[in-house]
């Protein structure tokens, strides 16, 4: 059982927001328990001492903003998928440093939510996924989940994982169409990122994030639009 909590400081909004996020999660037969809250205070609170799954956060609230909430889920590494639901479109580049799972418009709400849904179903199932190489004649099974990224080195693969560092001889080609479908991004011809662990986008590089550990990822000028469309894809669907 998944526990979401939607959070927003209108309650008009936020009754038709949750009726919506819990059809949607019942349509696909997500076992879940939903909370709603229109205090900020409170939901802080709620996080301090209970486990959240998923979070449909507002950004623009009195007393903690959807940000200062995101940034202490992060701070305190609570294992939380972070969705934020706004009317300020303009924002969704800041909020990549607080590593959400997605972004939804209200006004577009309709239009989003379903395959937001279906995502979130589908990371659910791929933290449950691996991604098996071979490693001399060992056969290495990697947590899809865990990979922060992935640099080519010729005809060898150079996998960087929350835990350690693995060598493969591979080729980025067919690594990618492995992983393409599920939220990596390809940002330059020698990396392939996991768009969860992306903080930043800007000057020529993405910013991945993990833990303490910061790393500054290059974006081809080749790259850069299709990054940028796929991190606003990931973002929204």
């Amino acid at each position: 059982m998944y526990q979401i909590v939607i959070c927003d400081d209108e309650q008009r909004i936020l009754n038709d927001i949750s009726n919506k996020i819990k059809n949607e999660f019942n349509k696909l037969q997500i076992p879940n328990e939903s909370i709603v809250m229109s205090d900020s205070r409170q939901l802080m609170e709620y996080l301090e001492n209970n486990h959240v799954d998923i979070l449909f956060l507002d950004i623009d609230m009195p007393y903690f903003s959807g940000m200062d909430i995101a940034g202490f889920i992060n701070k305190n590494k609570l294992n939380t998928m972070i969705v934020f639901v706004t009317s300020h479109d303009s924002l969704v580049y800041q909020t990549f440093e607080y590593r959400p799972f997605g972004f939804i418009r209200k006004s577009y709400i309709d239009e989003e939510l379903e395959a937001l849904v279906k995502r979130i179903a589908n990371e659910l199932n791929d933290r449950k996924q691996e991604l098996t190489v071979t490693k001399g004649q060992d056969i290495t099974r990697i947590p899809i989940n865990e990979i922060i990224y992935i640099e080519s080195f010729g005809n060898y693969l150079n996998i960087k994982t929350e835990k350690e560092e693995i060598k493969i001889r591979e080729t980025m080609t067919a690594i990618e169409q492995e992983l393409k479908y599920k939220g990596f991004i390809r940002s330059h011809k020698g990396y392939l990122v996991n768009s969860n662990y992306i903080t930043k986008l800007g000057n020529g590089q993405l910013e991945l994030v993990n833990n303490e550990e910061t790393f500054a990822i290059p974006v081809g000028r080749s790259y850069e639009k299709n990054v940028k469309r796929s991190l606003l894809e990931f973002l929204r669907n």
